[in-house]
């Protein structure tokens, strides 16, 4: 089949592939008007504040080894990144807490007192270098995400002992450090700037697009398919290639007067 076949086939089943991309493209857009009025669905901010995880030297034990405290500083980084510490019910209450005390002393204007904790527990991921804690907070506005950043580095920093202890301790043993060097956070960096990056339905508009351009094929396909069904002759030429013989003459059409002059009188009786 020629090109100029190929380009009759499609002409005459037009509607069929625009049918079809309408149908999508009105989804594809509907979808996309949806996404777009979704806060930090296609697009949501990070920001990432660093803390260095240690024990507190202690001048007057004489048996301190400073590979000890090098390699319990990283156990402890690493339970924090592998474990649920970030997530825990516990935690995520004091980052609310200190958001709250945050917002009451300098009256953010984002109104970070308004972020749920189920949006905290969310929010955090982690990784660390040796016993540096890098945890990035992701949120749906730039004041949200360096507020969570820099409640996560005030809670490590005043409260870490209480989630970096590497004991099983009973009493007032805990807050015992003549038994053993408590655990406690360093801040490295504080909340960075927070930074535009694509959100969890990122990628949800080039599926969106490619969806358009499936219908489009599928309604190629689906027009040839119909073409091949259909078993009608509509031309000289298609007769032609049908019967392999050569067309010697062709009667006309049959004008509408002529059609009409055809018809048999009706016999009338009087």
């Amino acid at each position: 089949m020629e090109l100029r076949a190929y380009w009759a086939v499609i002409r005459r089943r037009l509607w069929i592939i625009v049918a079809l991309v309408v149908i999508a493209a009105a989804f594809a857009g509907y979808q996309y008007y949806k996404l777009s009025k979704t806060p930090g669905a296609l697009k949501t901010y990070q920001s990432n504040v660093t803390v260095r995880i240690g024990l507190q030297a202690d001048p007057n034990d004489k048996n301190a080894n400073a590979t000890d405290y090098l390699t319990a500083g990283e156990t402890l980084a690493d339970e924090i990144v592998t474990g649920p510490t970030l997530t825990s019910k516990d935690f995520v209450a004091r980052i609310k807490q200190q958001l709250d005390q945050d917002y009451a002393h300098n009256g953010n204007p984002q109104g970070a007192n308004q972020i749920d904790e189920g949006a905290i527990a969310g929010a955090l991921t982690s990784t660390h270098a040796h016993s540096i804690l890098s945890i990035t907070a992701t949120y749906q506005t730039p004041e949200g995400a360096k507020a969570i950043a820099t409640a996560v580095g005030e809670v490590f920093t005043q409260q870490g002992s209480s989630f970096l202890d590497y004991e099983i301790r009973n009493g007032s043993s805990a807050s015992d450090t003549s038994i053993h060097p408590q655990a406690e956070a360093q801040l490295v960096s504080g909340a960075s700037d927070p930074g535009l990056v694509s959100g969890p339905a990122g990628n949800k508009p080039l599926q969106l697009a490619s969806l358009v351009l499936v219908s489009l094929l599928l309604g190629i396909a689906l027009a040839f398919l119909m073409e091949y069904l259909d078993d009608r002759v509509r031309n000289k030429e298609e007769l032609e290639d049908l019967l392999q013989l050569p067309i010697i003459g062709e009667i006309p059409a049959a004008s509408a007067t002529e059609k009409g002059q055809s018809k048999p009188r009706q016999a009338s009786v009087s």
